[in-house]
């Protein structure tokens, strides 16, 4: 009888992990490289005189939601509209 409880908790840790943390692994991962991508953005960004873009949680939330693209526009909106 207590084995049906051990094998229901494993089941659900098993959809817990694929609900909540693996996203939340891939949400991290894409933060951390996107702000690696924004800090090259910021040091070589002077030659193609884009704005410094300052790192913080709003923007890395930004960049780790939308990605490659999350990047360009938060560039393009501090270049052209900060």
């Amino acid at each position: 009888m207590q084995y049906w409880w051990i094998i229901l908790g494993i089941v659900i840790l098993f959809f817990l992990n694929k609900l909540i943390l693996a996203p939340l692994r891939k949400l991290f991962f894409h933060i951390i490289s996107g702000l690696v991508v924004l800090h090259i953005v910021n040091t070589y960004g002077h030659i193609l005189h884009l704005a410094h873009v300052p790192i913080t949680l709003v923007t890395g939330l930004i960049i780790g939601i939308f990605g490659f693209p999350g990047t360009v526009l938060v560039t393009l909106y501090y270049t052209f509209l900060h």
